[in-house]
């Protein structure tokens, strides 16, 4: 039996991840705005806006599922292995939120170049 706390704590990293996300996409455009569109950036603010796409469609498809569902899932695959790469994902969400925003907060604070 899957422990009580274990389904709505990924519940809350799946959101978690997806505000991130959108965090990211929302700060990597500003950047945009303060130097300029240029390929190599256009691209990357397009891979961060489909992995906010993947983020909500991971939301949606989660919360729609029924929790016996979602459970027998989660004790297929293993609980360990789960909250392992959860884990990972949010961390990695975290810090790239951390390095798109302190970039952006670098940019606004810079001269505009026209």
């Amino acid at each position: 039996m899957l422990d009580p706390i274990v389904l709505p704590t990924l519940y809350f990293t799946t959101v978690l991840q997806f505000v991130l996300s959108a965090a990211v996409a929302y700060y990597a455009y500003r950047v945009t705005k303060q130097t300029g569109s240029f390929r190599a950036w256009t691209l990357i603010i397009t891979a961060f806006i489909i992995l906010t796409i993947r983020n909500v469609t991971s939301l949606i498809l989660t919360l729609t599922l029924p929790a016996d569902q979602v459970t027998t899932l989660i004790e297929s695959v293993g609980v360990t292995t789960t909250i392992i790469s959860t884990s990972i994902n949010v961390a990695a969400s975290v810090i790239l939120f951390l390095g798109v925003f302190g970039l952006a907060k670098r940019f606004e604070n810079q001269p505009k170049t026209s």
